[in-house]
Order: C-alpha cells, then structure tokens, then sequence
C-alpha cells in the first residue's frame, strides 16, 4: 500500500466506506440511479486517478478521489470507478474479506463472470458483504 499523502488520512489503497453520492455530481448514464443507491454504505478501495487527471497522483482536477467499488451480484463480481469528495466517504480498517475482494487475485478464487458463483470463497465474500441485484447490469435482462 502506499503511504499517506501528508496532512491527508487518504492514501492510495485504503478502505472507505460511502456515505454519499450526490446525484448531480454521478455520471453513469441512463441506471445511473440504481448504481448509485446500491453504493452509499458500501465499502471502496481508494485507487491511483487516472492518467493525466491527477496533479499529486491522490486527486483527481475537480479534488475527488477515484474509488474502486466491487459489487456482487448472482452473475459475478462488477466493478465500478466511483469519484468521492472528502464528506462523500469514511475511512474504514481493512478486514480480511475486503483485502480478499479487492486483491488482484481474487479472479483465480471465484467462478467466472456469469457463471454460477457457488465458490467458498464467493459464499464468504457474500456472507460478509451481501449481494446486490443490479437492475443495470447487463446480465439481468
């Protein structure tokens, strides 16, 4: 993992939970609504902004940090990049399920993408984390 930014408890790689998602700033289109309610609660991982969108390699231009939210659903593991603003998210202590949901390795532990997803590894995760029956995912039509 990396170190904390200075004077900044968020680093690259760690863990936070979402408090909020402000519908005007949430860009995914046309299920935008059901993607975002299904994240608020949950829990992130911090990741590296995209290429040219970062000056201090933590934030993006606009000061939100790029999370990676994993979601479990019958079909798999979706994941997403979310953007959060610093009262958009609270730092949380990683937990063995979170380490193992965002390693990765996780691909070589869990059935494939649309797959069924009776693995133990998969039944933990879920026992930890709980399914989410995304209404836009492609696999639900």
């Amino acid at each position: 993992m990396s170190e904390p930014a200075a004077g900044n408890s968020v680093f690259v790689g760690c863990y936070v939970r979402v408090l909020s998602l402000p519908a005007d700033v949430f860009r995914y289109g046309s299920d935008e609504e059901a993607l975002r309610k299904t994240a608020i609660g949950r829990i992130c991982r911090i990741v590296k902004p995209y290429e040219g969108t970062s000056d201090d390699g933590l934030r993006i231009s606009t000061g939100e940090f790029r999370a990676h939210y994993a979601i479990l659903s019958r079909y798999g593991i979706e994941g997403y990049s979310l953007y959060l603003g610093p009262g958009d998210m609270q730092i949380v202590a990683p937990t063995e399920e979170m380490l193992l949901l965002y390693s990765d390795d996780i691909w070589q532990l869990v059935a494939r993408y649309g797959e069924t997803q009776h693995t133990p590894t998969y039944d933990k995760l879920v026992a930890a984390f709980g399914l989410v029956e995304p209404s836009y995912s492609s696999a639900a039509g």
